[in-house]
């Protein structure tokens, strides 16, 4: 009893200092790209598609990713596209197969290239003429199965189909000028949120429709978030940023309300923590914009409603003067999430098939969290071997505007690690097969020192020696290892003995 006794204090002792403790430093300055987040271009405009022209991103490719266009430089600080596919030839007719295969080839474009995209469908840019609600079932229905096979490098799907521009307001068939959800409109949404790719949003332009089609006010909570619901896959998308008159109705009760109603604008606010919210701007009046769009007033916004994309162009009224002002590199660094390592506590020893305790503090100081699945992974590697283990934490509940989250997790370590000594990194790579071992696709933390662009990894600048236990069927109560030193030597306590770091056995208790 009294060699167990002294046994579990020395373990006690030893464990205190069986650890790294690690400080990282922030990097508030450097724009890079990060998937699912930042400045958007539109690609699309005002190209009808037909049979013959039947892509939105083929036929700029060079263009769009190749060549650096000197009036948009942060174009190579992107990794979102705004994608536009307006059928506005198809208003009477089925969508073609080769109008279905443009698409396909569009989609693989973005993985050749390492974007994803926010994807809309639309009828007209000039006209409020749309299709019937019967046709655009039938559309819909033709573009499921190409929306799912795709889904991994689709970020959202906007409501689209209804009005000029798919914005759901000026419409021939569902009511013109209006944000009323009539049934007509109701069923169109309801075909949507069957079509929108599993594990994917879809974004409405007015938070009215939402609360409508759910029938009350309550904002998305925690607890019901990332669910399968209506409730949790909807979110928002603002085409008015910054305007006028309630951001140009956004925050409207369609006539029946103010034309900003702070009830509207809190709802964002508060659900917006857990379904996407992103846009443009639309302002064009020179005198509105430099007073809209001043730095302060900017940011304010972005961060209370949680902007994870942003227009880079339109309305250039606004963007020009983020341009000048800084808050234009300021959104660059800051849309959607911004992940930074603050400290780590990390074994230096750790055994197979046993438990290794982690300890992770790290904040995010963008505007919006991750919204799409993503898991995170200490990854252990040695060489050519590599081991990952996935963290339980969820990367989509590490909350934005700086708030600090805490990874404090025991780790079970593969029964088939070599021994040796492992550099540990953290690692969020995209979920999807066909991306996950792309770096592009693989988030990258904030902090000096840290990423590597070839693997997509983030060191942790740690590492640990790892070894085989000598009887993985002893008492957990004395199978963790633990470092002690005596004697000015560092030795492994283990199984109620006393090893070097070289393995061979010096004492038993």
């Amino acid at each position: 009893m009294k060699r167990l006794f002294l046994f579990l204090i020395a373990s006690v002792l030893a464990l205190a200092v069986n650890a790294n403790d690690i400080a990282y430093t922030a990097d508030d300055v450097t724009i890079f790209p990060n998937p699912e987040r930042g400045f958007t271009d539109e690609l699309g405009g005002d190209f009808a598609l037909t049979d013959s022209k039947n892509h939105v991103v083929q036929p700029v490719e060079d263009w769009y990713w190749d060549e650096e266009d000197e009036n948009y430089p942060e174009r190579k600080n992107q990794s979102l596209v705004m994608l536009m596919y307006y059928l506005k030839n198809y208003k009477t007719k089925d969508l073609s197969n080769k109008i279905l295969q443009g698409f396909n080839e569009d989609m693989q474009i973005l993985r050749n290239h390492g974007f994803k995209c926010v994807l809309r469908f639309a009828y007209d840019w000039s006209s409020k003429t749309d299709a019937t609600l019967q046709l655009a079932q039938r559309h819909i229905e033709q573009l499921t199965p190409y929306l799912e096979s795709n889904k991994d490098v689709i970020f959202a799907l906007e409501a689209g189909f209804v009005g000029r521009w798919g914005e759901w307001y000026y419409s021939s068939n569902y009511g013109n000028e209006t944000q009323e959800l009539t049934s007509n409109r109701r069923t169109i949404l309801q075909s949507l949120i069957s079509a929108c790719p599993s594990g994917r949003f879809l974004l409405v332009r007015y938070p009215l429709i939402k609360l409508s089609y759910l029938g009350d006010e309550i904002p998305l909570d925690s607890a019901q978030a990332y669910s399968s619901s209506a409730r949790a896959r909807i979110g928002h998308h603002n085409d008015a940023f910054l305007n006028a008159w309630g951001n140009d109705g956004t925050y409207g009760r369609n006539g029946d309300g103010p034309d900003d109603d702070p009830i509207l604008r809190n709802y964002i606010a508060q659900e917006t923590l857990y379904v996407p919210n992103g846009g443009e701007t639309n302002v064009e009046e020179n005198p509105l914009a430099s007073i809209v769009a001043q730095y302060d007033t900017t940011m304010a916004e972005l961060r209370r409603y949680h902007w994870t994309f942003c227009g880079s162009q339109y309305a250039e009224e606004v963007t020009n003067v983020w341009r000048t002002n800084g808050a234009f590199a300021e959104m660059e660094r800051v849309l959607g999430y911004r992940f930074q390592l603050i400290t780590a506590t990390l074994p230096d020893v750790a055994e197979t098939g046993r438990g290794m305790h982690v300890q992770l503090r790290l904040r995010n100081v963008g505007c919006a969290p991750l919204y799409n699945e993503r898991h995170a992974y200490i990854v252990l590697k040695n060489g050519n071997s590599e081991y990952r283990v996935q963290l339980a934490s969820d990367p989509r509940r590490w909350l934005p505007n700086g708030a600090e989250t805490t990874i404090d997790e025991t780790l079970t370590l593969p029964d088939n690690m070599p021994e040796g000594t492992y550099q540990l990194y953290l690692y969020l790579p995209d979920v999807a097969e066909t991306l996950a071992s792309d770096p592009r696709y693989a988030v990258r933390f904030a902090n000096t020192n840290v990423w590597d662009a070839t693997t997509g990894m983030n060191s942790l600048n740690a590492s640990v020696l790892v070894s085989v236990p000598s009887d993985l069927d002893h008492a957990a109560a004395v199978s963790r290892p633990a470092k002690m030193i005596r004697d000015g030597k560092v030795f492994i306590l283990r199984d109620g003995k006393r090893y070097s770091l070289t393995g061979q056995e010096q004492t038993q208790y």
